[in-house]
C-alpha cells in the first residue's frame, strides 16, 4: 500500500493519532496455562498455544541436532497464583546443553514462545501506528544467572524488513565477575542513530527472584512512539519500575508487523567448540515461569501492510 493510501485510511506518517486513555483499549485476545496440558510434551503445548494465538517452534525439541529429547516446556500448578503456569527451561550441564534450533556450535540457546504472524492472528502483533497494551506475569528463580552479553525473557520484534535486533528487550545482565546481577530493559532503534540502548538499568534481580512479577508495557508503533512499563511485584504490591518514555523509535524498515516473544534466548559467552564443550561463564540450568498474556490495542490499524 502506497504512501498516500495509508494517508486516506489514517496511517499515514504524518497523522498523529491522539494519545489513548484506558477506556480507549479494546481486548484482543490471552492466554493462561491449562491443566489438560500437565505431563504434556512441546506437541501439545505448541497446538494448545496456536490455537489462542501463540506458538511455541523455536526451543531445542524443533530439531533433532539439538537437545531433542530434552523437556523445554511444562505446565505445572503454582500455589502463589493458585493457576497453571508455563515453565521455559535452559539446559546447560555436564549431560546436555541447549543450541538455538539446531544450529551445531552455536553461541547461544533459544528457548521462545512468540505470537503468530499470519493475517489470522494480526490483532496480536504491533501495526503501524497503533497503540498496543500488552499484560503478563514472569518469575525468576532464586540464583538466576545471567550472561555479561544478552539474556532476553522478553522481545518486541520485527517481522519482514528490518528485524534483525529486537526493538525492545526484557533482559537480565551481569558484570565479567558474575555479581551486579540486575533486570535491564534496552531499545534498539531501526538505525544507529534512533537507539536509545538501555533505558532502565540497575533494577536488582535480588527484587525479582522468587517472585512472581506483574509486567504492563503500552507502545505507540511509529518511528516517533511512545513506550512505557510497569513492573510491579505481586506478593506485597511494590512498584519496582514505572517509566514512560517519549519519541521511541518503535518500528522497522519494511516490517509487516511488530511480534511479542517471551521466555529465554541467551548467550553461552563464546561460540562452542565440539559437541563436548561447555560454557566456563558459570552458566547452569535456568528457568522461567510465564503467565496471564493479555493483548489490548487502540487507534487499530485494520489493514496491517507492510511499512517503511
Amino acid at each position: 500500500m502506497g504512501e498516500s493510501a495509508l494517508q486516506a485510511i489514517g496511517y499515514g506518517p504524518t497523522v498523529q493519532l491522539p494519545s489513548p486513555v484506558r477506556s480507549d483499549y479494546t481486548f484482543q485476545g490471552g492466554m493462561q496455562a491449562s491443566r489438560e496440558l500437565v505431563g504434556k510434551d512441546y506437541r501439545a503445548i505448541h497446538e494448545y498455544m496456536r490455537a489462542l494465538g501463540w506458538d511455541y517452534s523455536e526451543h531445542p525439541n524443533s530439531s533433532k541436532n539439538d537437545h531433542y529429547d530434552g523437556v523445554h516446556c511444562e505446565v505445572l500448578f503454582d500455589a502463589a497464583l493458585q493457576q497453571y503456569v508455563f515453565k521455559f527451561t535452559n539446559h546447560a550441564n555436564a549431560g546436555a546443553l541447549d543450541s538455538d534450533r539446531g544450529r551445531l556450535l552455536s553461541d547461544r540457546q533459544r528457548n521462545e514462545m512468540k505470537s503468530q504472524t499470519n493475517h489470522d492472528w494480526y490483532h496480536l502483533n504491533g501495526n503501524w501506528n497503533e497503540w498496543q497494551r500488552l499484560e503478563w506475569k514472569f518469575r525468576i528463580p532464586k540464583g538466576f544467572q545471567p550472561t555479561t552479553k544478552f539474556c532476553h525473557l522478553h522481545q518486541l520484534k520485527a517481522q519482514e524488513g528490518n528485524n534483525g535486533a529486537p526493538l525492545i528487550t526484557i533482559s537480565t545482565r551481569c558484570d565479567e565477575d558474575g555479581g551486579n546481577k540486575r533486570v535491564q530493559v534496552i531499545h534498539t532503534g531501526d538505525t544507529r542513530t534512533s537507539g536509545k540502548g538501555v533505558i532502565i538499568d540497575n533494577l536488582p534481580l535480588a527484587d525479582f527472584e522468587d517472585e512472581w512479577i506483574q509486567v504492563e508495557t503500552e507502545m505507540h508503533y511509529t518511528h516517533h512512539g511512545t513506550f512505557r512499563i510497569k513492573l510491579t511485584r505481586i506478593s506485597d504490591g511494590k512498584v519496582l519500575a514505572d517509566q514512560s518514555f517519549a519519541d521511541v523509535d518503535l518500528w522497522r524498515k519494511g516490517a509487516t508487523s511488530i511480534r511479542n516473544k517471551f521466555g529465554i534466548y541467551r548467550s553461552l559467552g563464546r561460540k562452542m567448540q565440539s559437541a563436548s564443550d561447555r560454557p566456563d561463564n558459570g552458566f547452569k540450568d535456568e528457568s522461567l515461569q510465564l503467565a496471564d498474556f493479555k493483548v489490548y490495542e487502540a487507534h487499530t490499524n485494520p489493514n496491517p501492510q507492510p511499512h517503511d
